[in-house]
This record gives structure tokens, C-alpha cells and sequence, in this order.
């Protein structure tokens, strides 16, 4: 009974094994496509990731470090989508128009401002509940400007 019971714990152990290279193999590759054929290196850590390591910065550009801002050129490109989607598809959340762009809620936030604060756009409600919808035109706030401690 003893060998039957190694025979089988054995046999299990090599499928977990062969099922766990598999699946590190399937990781890689979608991974490797993912980061346009590049293969990811890790920097520090141990060959799991773990620790201090990171996938290195990718020669092609393909995301901007943490921290670093967007190009205004990018900005302003969003900026026009998002004021055409509003125009199109006025009394919409953040959430509808992330879902319809294709975006995300900080990707929105600065174009948003942008466009309130010049008047093309409006808002009614407040937080999650914030409907989006054409401005008259005028800069919010009335132009007006804070006053400078001197």
C-alpha cells in the first residue's frame, strides 16, 4: 500500500511540475507579446520578481515612467474626443464616457478640468454622481482671480 501511495504522491508531484512550467511558459509569452516581442528583464530581486526587481523600460516607448506628464499634444487630442463625446452624448458620468473612449478616470481628469474651466463644458451633481454636459462658452468662475499675498 506504502509503494502505491509514493507511486501516486510521485506521479501528482511531476503533473503540478509540468502543469507549473506550462503555465510559466504561457505567462512569458503572452508577456513577450504584450511588450511588443521585447523580453522582459528583471532588475534586483530574485528570478520571481520579487524583492526590488521591475520590468525594465521598453527601447520602443511604450509607456511613460511613473511620474513622468503627458505631452500637451496627447492632452489636447483627448480633450477634443472627450468634448465631442460630450456633445454627442450629453448627461453622462466619467464612468460612461471611460466605458465609451475606452479611457480611464485619470486619463480624463486633466482634459476635463481643462474643458470646464474654459467654459466648453458644464457639470451638474457632485463626485460619482457628476453629469458632464456642453458649456455656454464663459470660463468658469467668472474670469475672476484670487487675490496674492504680498
Amino acid at each position: 500500500m506504502s509503494d502505491l501511495r509514493d507511486n501516486i504522491s510521485k506521479l501528482v508531484d511531476e503533473f503540478v511540475a509540468q502543469v507549473t512550467n506550462l503555465a510559466r511558459k504561457a505567462a512569458y509569452d503572452t508577456l513577450s507579446t504584450a511588450l511588443g516581442g521585447a523580453a522582459p528583464s528583471l532588475v534586483g530581486g530574485d528570478r520571481r520578481g520579487r524583492g526590488r526587481g521591475r520590468v525594465a523600460a521598453l527601447p520602443s516607448g511604450g509607456r511613460r515612467p511613473k511620474g513622468a506628464k503627458r505631452p500637451p499634444d496627447e492632452i489636447e487630442t483627448l480633450k477634443g474626443s472627450v468634448f465631442q463625446h460630450i456633445t454627442n452624448n450629453p448627461g453622462q458620468r466619467i464612468e460612461q464616457i471611460n466605458k465609451d473612449l475606452g479611457t480611464t478616470t485619470r486619463e480624463l481628469s486633466l482634459p476635463l478640468k481643462k474643458l470646464i474651466s474654459e467654459g466648453a463644458v458644464r457639470t451638474e451633481g457632485e463626485k460619482r454622481a457628476t453629469t458632464y454636459y456642453p458649456g455656454d462658452g464663459k470660463p468658469a468662475g467668472g474670469g475672476r482671480r484670487k487675490k496674492r499675498r504680498g
